[in-house]
């Protein structure tokens, strides 16, 4: 049973909640209040799990109220309640799991008390995480999964785009760079408060799927902080180990699905996705390389038939091959290689 507690300035909002929360058996409305002043007096005999408040009141506004309730009582979950998006930045400061836009109507409680229900780890909502790493992958698409469980659903598709670029750039980045890279052509003001909206999403996907990842804010700068326990495909294939032995390089090899963000329209990963590529068809020569000088032909022709899956061949793996040509080999490598060669300059027409 959850312990609900709601606070606004208007009695009809107070009445409205009283009666959606009403019509749920697993919830329990413990106080109304009117006056924020009233809240921090019961706050600590009342013991409530969830605090559902207005922001926008009179004399002590939400935030303010958040922070106080928060000093009590940081095990309370904090949900507002407003009719204005501009208070974005202020609930994300304040760590709030949730922003509901008012008018309420019950898709939009409902939709709460599940992330309730998840960052209290109470009934079905409660992801197992327990001894699972978290794996993200972005190599031909893009998902993030916890153990077994099927990939997470992020709140909004800018939450995860902007995920993808902090964790593609692993240093603090401004917001001035965020806001050209994911809201290029929007007025000023306009992608200030896209970005602070965003950031409160992403952090509300953080904390109901238990990801462990914290987005750290310092003078107007953001970077991600990443659990202890993760895997990327990105950091294993740019891991400088990889170089290390043939064995390595295989392992690599399999890491490469496609694309960097395959499917994905952002503009700002053209730059890195060329790069993850070349990293990609740089250890391909190398153990293609290695391949030939041990005579190991067929294997290195499947190295080269692999990278010929996702693009074309660079002008040193074709020079590789017009070696190879010139070679006295087996008809049948003889006739592959054949084969690979006119695939490779195709590609090039």
């Amino acid at each position: 049973m959850l312990r609900v507690i709601l606070v606004d300035d208007e009695q009809p909002a107070l009445d409205l909640m009283e009666r959606m929360f009403s019509k749920r058996t697993d919830v329990e409305i413990i106080g109304k209040f009117l006056k924020p002043a009233e809240v921090l007096l019961s706050i600590e005999t009342l013991k409530p799990d969830v605090v559902y408040l207005d922001i926008d009141m009179p004399g002590m506004n939400g935030v303010e109220l958040a922070m106080q309730i928060a000093e009590k009582d940081e095990q309370v979950v904090l949900v507002f309640v407003t009719a204005h998006d501009r208070f974005a930045l202020e609930a994300f400061n304040v760590h709030a799991l949730d922003y509901i836009l008012k008018p309420i109507v019950k898709e939009k409680l409902e939709r709460s008390l599940c992330r309730v229900y998840k960052m209290k780890g109470m009934g079905k909502g409660k992801l197992e995480t327990e001894g699972h790493s978290i794996e993200i992958g972005m190599l031909g698409g893009f998902e993030v999964k916890i153990g077994n469980q099927m990939p997470i659903h992020w709140t909004t598709a800018k939450a995860e785009e902007l995920f993808a670029y902090l964790l593609l750039h692993d240093f603090s980045v401004s917001k001035w760079v965020l806001m050209d890279g994911l809201w290029p052509n929007t007025e000023t003001q306009k992608a200030e408060q896209s970005l602070y909206t965003t950031i409160f999403r992403l952090k509300q996907s953080f904390k109901e799927n238990n990801l462990g990842f914290e987005i750290q804010a310092i003078n107007k700068t953001y970077q991600l902080i990443p659990p202890t326990k993760w895997y990327w495909d990105v950091k294993e294939l740019l891991n400088p180990q990889s170089f290390d032995s043939d064995r390595s390089l295989q392992e690599v090899m399999k890491l490469y699905k496609g694309d960097l963000l395959a499917g994905k329209d952002y503009v700002w990963c053209y730059q890195k996705r060329q790069e993850i590529y070349n990293c990609y068809q740089k250890i391909a020569l190398c153990l293609a390389q290695d391949y030939f000088s041990q005579g190991r032909y067929r294997e290195g022709l499947d190295v080269m038939e692999k990278v010929l899956q996702h693009t074309s061949l660079d002008e040193e793996l074709v020079e590789k091959l017009e070696d190879l040509q010139e070679m006295k080999l087996d008809q049948r490598l003889k006739r592959r290689i054949d084969r690979l060669l006119n695939k490779a300059l195709a590609e090039e027409i």
